[in-house]
């Protein structure tokens, strides 16, 4: 009963579903919301610390709830001397980057002032490269606007004899210009 037909068949069908099987999708890297708050030794703004390992295929860091009018300072440095290390900033898409640069053993600084959110990327050539990241946001500056209308007693221009006299030249400079025309005018009719 066991011809070698039937085992063919039967080792097919057992062959067939696993060839049609998908090898499963490489996982999404993993994103990391960074939510910074007020720290102590921090007069003003808010801050987030990150100690971590980069690698080559790098950390994806998220900050958002920001503004136009809160500034935003980002520090990147290797905790051993000689490490090099990425940061790449973007806005939209993590492989196009707006800003990027490399640490060569010293701080990376970036200052940047972005609406809604902004993406950060650190990376090393080198597996298992520590770093700590530096995440600062500013408190909201808003800048005094002063009064479009003002009080004619209370404004502070230059003195009025000066301003005046210039007013005054110019309409005597007018006058002339209108009365040299005039006379023009008048001695074609006649001629």
């Amino acid at each position: 009963m066991g011809s070698p037909l039937r085992v063919l068949l039967f080792g097919l069908l057992l062959v067939v579903p696993l060839a049609n099987a998908q090898a499963p999708a490489p996982a999404a890297p993993s994103i990391i919301r960074l939510d910074p708050k007020p720290m102590d030794g921090l007069k003003h703004g808010r801050a987030v610390v990150v100690k971590g390992k980069a690698g080559p295929d790098g950390h994806r860091f998220l900050v958002d709830k920001l503004t136009m009018m809160m500034p935003v300072t980002i520090a990147l440095r290797p905790t051993r001397d000689g490490d090099a290390l990425d940061l790449q900033l973007s806005k939209y898409a993590w492989n196009q980057p707006l800003r990027q640069g490399e640490t060569t053993g010293d701080v990376l600084k970036f200052h940047i002032r972005t609406e809604s959110e902004f993406q950060i990327t650190v990376s090393a050539r080198e597996a298992g490269t520590p770093y700590r990241l530096l995440v600062w946001v500013g408190d909201e500056v808003k800048p005094e606007m002063r009064p479009v209308v003002v009080k004619a007693s209370e404004f502070e221009g230059g003195t009025r004899d000066w301003g005046s006299l210039v007013l005054w030249v110019i309409a005597g400079l007018l006058l002339v210009g209108i009365a040299l025309l005039a006379v023009v005018v008048l001695r074609r009719k006649r001629a």
